[in-house]
């Protein structure tokens, strides 16, 4: 414990240049005293850590010195995918996992290599969380990752439409989607997606998952997207829109219906957008307001046309 520990203070010194004792004490999860003792540990095996006292103080290593303990190990490499994604990796179980392999690619870093790398985390950073929202809770997330990654067989507790069932999978992966978890497997030899805040347990099984050949995880939940939006279609609207609504508009409608949807427009603009159901339209297109006109067909401008009259009645003066 005590080694892993040196060791990360090490990489974070040859990583930050110089770092202070209550920096690196928070970064380790430990008391200053404990820093002390593990760089005076460094010192007498040879490894040159300088301390400076004052307000620019803090320890630093002498130019030029670089450690060559910088290999990631194969948990850490796992987690390598995650990076610039700390809050799904989190999720996961691989929060630190993926926080020690960060630390040591930084480290091997050099030169131009390192002032790249730290520009473009300056400039460019990833949220797949929603707007004014919160994630789902996902509390079988990490015994799903496990069995995902063991290739073991899952029996599952899962909520639909309000009744708890349960059925045997085969997982194949899992996919972050607009914020949301989904599992995709297979079940009696068909390909299944699971929204994973629906899950209620999740208990693996002796029995090995025999992954499809070829498998492609990006590609099959592309597929999957796909065939889920098309069957919901149920209904296609169309509208007069206000410049200022197409964002929410494009928030609105399935992928496969957004390329009808401009990105900017300079006036009202009349597109035609799908929904998987009438009372969805007709919520979504309310929530709009005054910003959307609906034009046909003419049974959803008359639905969006009363609630707006009944809505309107609720604020005449008495």
């Amino acid at each position: 414990m005590r080694a892993s520990r040196m060791m990360t203070l090490l990489l974070q010194l040859q990583v930050r240049g110089r770092a202070t004792g209550p920096e690196l004490a928070r970064l380790l999860e430990v008391s200053e005293r404990t820093v002390q003792r593990d760089v005076e540990a460094l010192v007498a095996a040879g490894i040159p850590v300088r301390s400076t006292r004052g307000p620019a103080g803090g320890y630093r290593l002498d130019r030029g010195y670089r450690t060559r303990l910088t290999g990631v190990g194969l948990d850490e490499a796992g987690a390598l995918t995650f990076l610039g994604l700390a809050g799904p990796a989190q999720q996961l179980g691989l929060g630190e996992m993926l926080e020690g392999a960060r630390i040591k690619v930084w480290a091997s870093l050099t030169g131009e290599a390192r002032e790249r790398a730290g520009r473009t985390a300056e400039r460019f950073h990833l949220d797949p969380w929603r707007w004014f929202g919160t994630p789902e809770p996902v509390p079988c997330l990490t015994a799903l990752a496990d069995a995902v990654w063991r290739d073991r067989r899952v029996r599952l507790g899962y909520v639909r439409d309000g009744r708890e069932t349960t059925r045997e999978v085969d997982p194949l992966g899992l996919v972050l989607a607009a914020g949301d978890w989904y599992l995709m497997a297979l079940r009696d030899g068909r390909r299944r997606t699971y929204r994973v805040s629906r899950v209620r347990t999740a208990q693996p099984l002796d029995e090995p998952v025999r992954r499809p050949a070829g498998f492609d995880l990006a590609r099959s939940w592309a597929e999957s997207r796909r065939e889920w939006e098309r069957e919901r279609t149920a209904v296609e609207v169309t509208v007069r829109v206000a410049p200022g609504a197409l964002p929410r508009l494009r928030r609105l409608v399935p992928v496969h219906g957004q390329a009808e949807v401009p990105v900017t427009a300079t006036g009202w603009v009349e597109v035609t957008v799908p929904f998987e159901s009438d009372a969805w339209a007709g919520e979504a297109l309310l929530s709009l307001g005054a910003a959307v006109e609906v034009l046909r067909p003419a049974g959803m401008r008359e639905r969006v046309a009363r609630e707006l009259r009944a809505a309107a009645a609720r604020y005449e003066p008495a």
